[in-house]
């Protein structure tokens, strides 16, 4: 078996356990759906690092494209209740892979491969403790169309997606750590105002995309 295709088995076998574990979350410990749909929503960031070594985008792109289908399903019949939201309009979950496949697309090559990952990275720890945080601590809060967001929430965005770009950029590239964190914050910062200006699940497609294009144009072309 090809690198390739190995790589392929250790990214479903990793988003499966992900989708296994909220389950178990959800009926042995009767965590809520709120919790368990943001446990999968983060753990689903950190695809990236098994999928590193595989070369082609065509495979890469196949794990968030079949999710995208399996979403899709889940989201009409409810099929994994750990991953789904009480709001039968919330989309997110389709958007999710959807923005994976995506930024591989894009993205998925040579060294901007980082970029794939830094999207959905932000997306998966900037947004899910986003939401986490500003149901529990968040006081201030503003609307976006039906969604409720706050303050407390959009600062733990901006911090978690801080930590997401540090965790991509550091281990990734030989840039000095204060490069790094200007590049994670700059990053951090739009995507924090993209989440907040953001309505429903659309922010699963809105964050990871303008995070990487942001780090592309001003890192890459400019």
């Amino acid at each position: 078996m090809t690198n390739d295709l190995w790589g392929l088995v250790r990214v479903y076998v990793f988003l499966i356990t992900v989708l296994v574990v909220g389950e178990l979350l959800r009926r042995l410990l009767k965590k809520p759906a709120d919790f368990t749909r943001k446990f999968i929503h983060i753990g689903v960031g950190f695809w990236g690092y098994f999928a590193w070594p595989i070369v082609s985008r065509w495979i890469v792109v196949i794990p968030p494209a079949s999710f995208v289908l399996i979403n899709i399903i889940s989201h009409r019949w409810r099929l994994i209740p750990a991953m789904e939201s009480e709001d039968r309009s919330n989309l997110g979950t389709i958007y999710y892979p959807l923005s994976i496949c995506l930024l591989v697309l894009l993205f998925w090559q040579s060294d901007l491969r980082i970029i794939a990952m830094l999207g959905s990275m932000v997306m998966g720890l900037g947004d899910g403790f986003a939401t986490i945080i500003g149901r529990a601590k968040g006081k201030h809060v503003y609307s976006r169309g039906k969604s409720k967001k706050s303050w407390e929430g959009s600062l733990a965005m901006f911090l978690f997606a801080v930590i997401a770009g540090l965790a991509v950029l550091l281990p990734y590239t030989v840039l000095p750590f204060g490069t790094v964190l200007v590049r994670s914050g700059l990053i951090a910062l739009a995507a924090a105002v993209v989440e907040g200006l953001t309505p429903g699940g659309y922010d699963n497609l809105t964050v990871p995309l303008a995070s990487a294009g942001l780090y592309y144009l001003l890192f890459v072309v400019l």
